[in-house]
């Protein structure tokens, strides 16, 4: 099979850089985020701290679904955002279920649910209509560790925290899901590195060979045309 490239993000992205993102509320974060072909994102507290209005026109500007299966309406069951999607790449399907961690000061008219609870609730379902299942969360690794260990049937948890440049991706010893642990971002550092975890896609829909690598966007790469265009439009 050919290489496919996806483009995810574990959410915490689109305010808290002290740039842009919050100059703008993410508008700017989420006009680069199309211009680079996101395929889908997370939605992390920071995205739910805008408010819901502001946060509902921001996924209406996106050209890709920002996931959570776990963020209500406070006193419902309503969902905010789609709790997964389904991605046709090459002929196979791969669906990806967006958790959300807990913010740590309650949002006024949004409730974050139990992350596993929610997973084990999608789960099937996922895997009923996908070849892959994926969870994609801003949760930390040791929650994101239990997660993968007590809810089967996932292939891939990728994960946002601890503040660390991972080196390996590793593997569930009781499920063989396999997680991957993404840097998180910080204030006026955001956008300096980009993880790449490269795997290959079985017939069966597991996933093997799997090696991580940091790129860092340093001076030896040159500025995209269409980007600076962006940035420059903002300045």
């Amino acid at each position: 099979m050919a290489e496919q490239i996806i483009v995810l993000d574990a959410g915490d992205a689109l305010v808290g850089d002290g740039k842009l993102g919050d100059v703008t509320r993410g508008k700017a974060i989420i006009d680069a985020m199309n211009l680079m072909g996101y395929d889908a994102m997370a939605l992390g507290p920071k995205e739910l701290s805008l408010g819901l209005d502001v946060l509902r026109l921001r996924m209406d500007e996106a050209d890709f679904p920002a996931l959570s299966a776990n963020v209500v309406l406070t006193g419902t069951q309503q969902l905010v955002a789609k709790p997964y999607v389904i991605l046709e790449k090459a002929g196979r399907r791969l669906g990806v279920i967006g958790l959300t961690r807990p913010p740590l000061v309650p949002i006024p008219g949004l409730q974050v649910l139990d992350a596993q609870v929610a997973a084990a609730h999608y789960v099937s379902e996922v895997a009923a209509r996908s070849d892959t299942v994926i969870v994609l969360t801003n949760l930390e690794e040791g929650a994101a560790q239990t997660l993968a260990q007590a809810v089967p049937g996932i292939d891939l948890v990728i994960a946002a925290l601890p503040p660390r440049f991972p080196t390996t991706a590793t593997r569930s010893p009781v499920t063989r899901t396999l997680v991957a642990v993404a840097e998180q971002s910080t204030p006026n550092h955001a956008g300096r590195a980009v993880g790449s975890l490269t795997v290959i896609l079985q017939a069966d829909g597991s996933l093997t060979g799997e090696s991580w690598r940091v790129t860092w966007l340093d001076k030896r790469i040159a500025d995209d045309p269409a980007m600076a265009a962006l940035l420059a439009r903002y300045k």
